[in-house]
């Protein structure tokens, strides 16, 4: 058929010229006239199927294939493309259960076919189900060996997984393979090199994803994070900058340039970047709808509520500025993570702590206050200089004496010396924040050299194999209690560790929960970290030394300083 004396046929081969010579809007109209010249032509169909679905159009793209696929008969050997197309399609419209149907059942008619186990992979990618996702990856690759992003989305896949090694290989087979201009290849493998520690690499990597990308918002912000990581803050703000001109209504930019603000030790401008953080699109998006303006400090006579919007080591961490709060206002009430509910009435009587309940989706209403603030929020007033800081104060929450009394008792009973507590992980092991933190049996030997301790473990997740092999690797007794709810009952926690002489911990919610309780504590983590605020010691917890590394560093040089710390306390006593 033909309108205006161009066939369905002509008007294909001039969209497919448009798309190889990159003019996809062009390449569009004309495969919509060719579905307009004729509506049951299967291939005019499914190729504006296709070409909406890599514009992010994928509820079109679905009405289109859907009814080439009516057209083309039931899936076989010879039909499975347009249906490959109208699972991608249902994939892109965020219709994944029934993406994920599809390519189940394309896997069973064609498994030779490699785009099948591609696509099946994107839609797990998107599940996030990456173990399996790197599965159907790595089959795709078998089959197409030398396609260039099956490489590099088996690397996303194992990026995400923390198999930093192995997604590097992949990520340069890509580059190897023709991705060498794919701006996204670089900027995953500059981030992958960034939490290896390989700082430059990692620079050069996110320099190329720079230069492809002509400036982007996105790659100045990845490359003002590396920056930042490494006390560059000059250059690091510069891109920040970069990222806002370029997008000025991108929260994260604003966000992520408080923390390097933050981090070099400029309260002053960091903490109102810090706030967009709690804006929509921001990655702690989380002001509550509750229809009452927001807490300031001349707001004297209000009665404020307060709440938690992030984990709760932070949590902890920042309710070292509840008293001020409590002294700026009339009344306040406080709603905190159900594990701190307790602990936190013992320690701040003079506000209400409540669990936190509030649900947005259910509906629910709260009318007995006037002003409201998150908690992330009060550095803003209350910790505008280092200087700000209460320096007097040995710790701010109080653990149940009487639970410390049998703790004592507990521990003094395994035996003579000083009473040493240990963590070194968060539950939480993203890719990123294995960067932070340190593994038992390959770092802390120097530590349990240290002879004449009573080591304690308080870690949170389940340790139990690294606790044998530790024990079984460098000859020592980590002590457990097998009745303790490490996760979640913080008031038995709280009570362990301040029955101990000091704590070993990275930067997670025990070396916070020890420092808020005053504990001598020695915490290990990165060096320039925000919550230094510019600092090398940790303004939040006066009883914390802080041990820390550089980027490109080994935890050699930290674990060496928590021994050092851990002998002179067998030398000179608890």
């Amino acid at each position: 058929m033909q309108r205006g004396g161009a066939t369905v046929d002509d008007l294909i081969e001039r969209a497919l010229d448009a798309e190889a010579r990159g003019e996809h809007l062009v390449a569009e109209e004309l495969y919509r006239r060719a579905v307009e010249a004729d509506p049951l032509d299967i291939r005019a169909r499914q190729l504006l199927g296709v070409s909406l679905t890599m514009r992010g159009e994928g509820e079109e793209a679905i009405a289109l294939l859907e009814t080439a696929a009516a057209l083309i008969g039931p899936l076989t050997k010879h039909t499975w493309a347009v249906y490959n197309n109208l699972a991608n399609a249902r994939r892109v419209a965020g219709q994944l259960a029934e993406a994920e149907r599809d390519y189940v059942e394309l896997a069973r008619v064609v498994p030779d076919e490699w785009h099948v186990w591609h696509n099946y992979g994107m839609t797990l990618k998107d599940l996030d189900r990456m173990h399996e996702a790197v599965a159907h990856f790595r089959r795709a690759t078998s089959m197409a060996p030398d396609y260039a992003p099956n490489h590099a989305m088996l690397g996303y896949a194992l990026h995400s997984l923390g198999r930093l090694h192995a997604a590097e290989a992949a990520l340069l087979r890509a580059v190897a393979l023709g991705s060498e201009r794919d701006v996204n290849v670089w900027t995953l493998l500059g981030n992958n090199y960034r939490y290896l520690g390989r700082v430059r690499e990692a620079h050069d990597a996110l320099e190329r994803a720079l230069a492809l990308s002509n400036g982007a918002a996105e790659a100045c912000n990845n490359m003002a994070i590396l920056l930042s990581q490494q006390g560059r803050f000059d250059e690091a703000l510069a891109y920040y900058d970069q990222a806002i001109a370029a997008e000025p209504d991108r929260e994260l930019w604003h966000s992520n340039r408080g923390f390097s603000r933050l981090a070099a030790g400029d309260l002053e401008a960091g903490w109102p970047g810090w706030e967009y953080g709690l804006r929509p699109g921001g990655p702690r998006g989380a002001l509550r709808p509750l229809g009452v303006p927001r807490w300031t400090p001349s707001d004297a006579d209000a009665r404020v509520i307060c709440y938690r919007e992030q984990g709760v080591g932070d949590e902890i961490l920042f309710a070292s500025c509840l008293p001020d709060l409590a002294a700026a206002a009339r009344s306040v009430v406080y709603e905190c993570d159900s594990r701190l509910v307790s602990l936190f009435a013992r320690s701040f009587p003079q506000i209400e702590i409540r669990e936190q309940t509030y649900n947005p989706m259910l509906g629910e209403t709260m009318d007995d206050f006037d002003r409201m603030i998150p908690i992330g929020s009060l550095p803003m007033f209350f910790r505008t200089t280092i200087a700000s800081f209460p320096a007097d104060r040995r710790g701010y929450l109080v653990a149940d004496p009487d639970r410390v009394g049998r703790w004592h008792e507990r521990l003094a009973a395994l035996g003579a010396g000083p009473r040493v507590a240990i963590s070194w992980r968060s539950k939480i092991k993203t890719a990123e924040r294995r960067l932070e933190y340190t593994r038992l049996t390959d770092d802390w030997g120097p530590i349990f050299e240290v002879p004449g301790v009573v080591w304690v473990s308080v870690q949170y997740d389940d340790c139990s194999r690294d606790l044998e092999d530790a024990m079984q690797k460098f000859g020592v007794t980590i002590h457990s209690s097998d009745d303790v709810d490490y996760l979640d009952d913080f008031e038995e926690v709280a009570a362990i560790i301040a029955a101990c002489d000091l704590v070993v911990a990275p930067r997670n919610a025990v070396a916070m929960l020890s420092g808020a309780l005053g504990v001598p504590t020695v915490m290990m983590g990165n060096r320039w970290d925000w919550s230094d605020l510019g600092t090398d010691t940790s303004p939040w917890f006066p009883s914390v030394q802080l041990v820390y590394r550089h980027l490109d560093e080994e935890w050699d040089g930290v674990i060496a300083a928590a021994a050092a710390r851990v002998r002179s306390l067998v030398q000179e006593g608890p």
